[in-house]
């Protein structure tokens, strides 16, 4: 085998660790961890600022939770209350109870202008550690399909 043939040969067969994934699709979110901080961060955040300072933002409609990526403004138990709804939708799919009750009260003590606690805060935590792990195996068209799923629904 020539030279020249031996070097095509070796640069095919490298070719293939260059390549870009165009289809998200079939990726895992834990394989996606930009994603996963996009999930839940949010959450995560708003239970520090809880936990630290006990400020949240709020209008004259209630507590409002800035998107990051759009910088649009929406109400934080609609937001909270869209995660856990999420969860359900995958628990119906899935058959498989997913703890979403702390994040459903957590949206209601918001909805409702009710004084959250550390428990409330400690409980979320909890079940979101679990529906992290959960959420680690979900491709992004699985998510994507219970979202689109949700949005038509409503």
């Amino acid at each position: 085998m020539s030279g020249h043939l031996r070097s095509r040969t070796k640069r095919a067969a490298r070719k293939h660790k260059h390549q870009v994934v165009r289809d998200h699709g079939s990726l895992t979110m834990a394989q996606m961890p930009w994603r996963m901080r996009a999930t839940f961060g949010p959450v995560e955040d708003l239970l520090t600022a809880l936990e630290t300072t006990g400020d949240i933002d709020a209008d004259k409609d209630g507590a409002v939770y800035r998107a990051p990526s759009g910088h649009a403004w929406f109400s934080l138990a609609g937001a909270i209350k869209g995660f856990a709804e999420f969860y359900d939708a995958h628990a119906r799919i899935s058959g498989r109870e997913m703890p979403t009750q702390s994040l459903h009260q957590l949206a209601n003590k918001f909805a409702y202008g009710v004084m959250v606690f550390q428990s409330d805060v400690d409980a979320v935590r909890r079940d979101l550690a679990i529906l992290k792990q959960e959420t680690r195996p979900m491709t992004e068209h699985y998510t994507t399909t219970i979202i689109q799923s949700m949005s038509e629904d409503a």
